[in-house]
Order: C-alpha cells, then sequence, then structure tokens
C-alpha cells in the first residue's frame, strides 16, 4: 500500500505542512514549491504530476475541474475539500484520513475532509 503524498494549496497555510511532515508524513505546500498565485488547473495538475493527493479550502472550483477529468477520463491522485476550519482541528483530520483510507480510495476521487471527523 503507497503511501499518501499530499499536496496543500496555497489558501492553505504552509504551517499545517511544516506540522505533518514533523510527524512523518509527506507533505507540501503551493508556498514551498513556487506555486503560489497559479490556476486552479495549475495546482491540481502539480499534484497530478507529483503524485500527490490536492487538499484545498476551494471546493466550488475543484468540484468543476474533478468533473472535467471524470467526463474526459483524465486521471488525478484525489481533491480533498474543507471548509476553514482552525489550523489543530485540519491537522486532526489531515491525519485521521490518512490512517483510514489509501492512496488508491483518493484516486480519482473528490471527497470532504470533515467526513474523516469521526474516530480522533
Amino acid at each position: 500500500m503507497a503511501q499518501i503524498k499530499l499536496y496543500l494549496d496555497e489558501d492553505i497555510t504552509p504551517v499545517i505542512a511544516t506540522v505533518l511532515r514533523s510527524r512523518g508524513y509527506d507533505v507540501v505546500s503551493a508556498h514551498e514549491v513556487e506555486m503560489r498565485e497559479k490556476g486552479d488547473e495549475e495546482q491540481l495538475d502539480y499534484a497530478r504530476q507529483n503524485g500527490r493527493v490536492l487538499v484545498t479550502f476551494n471546493a466550488r472550483h475543484f468540484a468543476l475541474l474533478a468533473e472535467e477529468y471524470f467526463d474526459t477520463g483524465k486521471e488525478h491522485f484525489g481533491i480533498v475539500v474543507s471548509k476553514k476550519i482552525d489550523l489543530s482541528e485540519m491537522i486532526k483530520l489531515i491525519v485521521n484520513m490518512i490512517r483510514r483510507t489509501t492512496s488508491e480510495e483518493l484516486k480519482n476521487s473528490f471527497v470532504w475532509l470533515q467526513g474523516f471527523k469521526t474516530g480522533y
């Protein structure tokens, strides 16, 4: 089972990537890889090219991109969306998601991070 690798888009503070890496998770932030101010499609393409699940607050735009990818048969490693929540809650939910799912289950999916709320 492959470890889930995450890519946090620019709306999510890079502090989350730092904290998660300190706990052994493979996470990068748009702030760290010179992807700030890039469009949504470029963000998803970066995640796809690097084998990473994209995590974002931008549900509306990424839902449309997920639908477009599905309709055209283009693959991605998953899109995880979240409402804006505090830092500690976001970290708990991400860790819970990583523990409860696999990279294979997230591939080509569009899921809400809040769906991983129970059990932590």
